[in-house]
């Protein structure tokens, strides 16, 4: 079965856990995800708004480290191609899923997945959380690999994977808690 297609909103991309689970799990070919290059200049302005601990220069090299993870995977979406039920700050978001061919939009804003669910669209909505689920009953292996490359990634301050399960549990909570009951069979 190829990997689904999957249009990211930036609100999934903000949290630094979810983001890197992921662009780990595009980079081990769990899906092929669809990205509006708006939405990556509002992950950048929220992280600069919203995150004062965080300097510029450091926003700057996360956003630019995306831009080239995602590289071929960003799309310069024309707003008007979404349907006029989708809000005008979204309509980007629904246009690049469609110009990408996704089957999902993965978003955790309530507004936008009931647009795009009343929306005659061939796309379907899902949360963040919805969708890791999705890919951990798709691949469970799969998903321990990516687990297993975040705990290896944290050399400066190593955690445990009890640890990192702890700290996905928060984006990801029922994704975690069936890897958990997985492990517990």
């Amino acid at each position: 079965m190829p990997p689904p297609v999957a249009a990211l909103d930036a609100d999934v991309l903000v949290p630094i856990i979810a983001c890197d689970f992921l662009l780990t799990a595009f980079d081990h070919g769990l899906y092929e995800p669809v990205v509006s290059v708006i939405a990556l200049d509002e992950v950048e302005r929220t992280l600069n708004d919203d995150f004062p601990n965080l300097t510029a220069d450091v926003v700057r090299f996360r956003v630019d480290a995306m831009r080239d993870a995602l590289a071929d995977q960003l799309i310069d979406p024309d707003p008007s191609d979404a349907p006029d039920a989708i809000n005008a700050k979204d309509r980007h978001v629904v246009a690049a899923a469609l110009a990408g061919e996704a089957a999902l939009l993965v978003s955790n804003d309530n507004a936008l997945r009931q647009q795009v669910d009343r929306a005659a669209i061939a796309l379907r909505a899902v949360t963040l959380d919805e969708f890791a689920l999705d890919l951990s009953e798709r691949s469970a292996d799969g998903v321990n690999e990516v687990i297993d490359a975040l705990v290896s990634k944290r050399t400066r301050r190593p955690v445990t994977r009890a640890e990192l399960l702890v700290a996905l549990a928060k984006p990801f909570p029922r994704m975690v808690a069936a890897l958990a009951d997985a492990s517990d069979a």
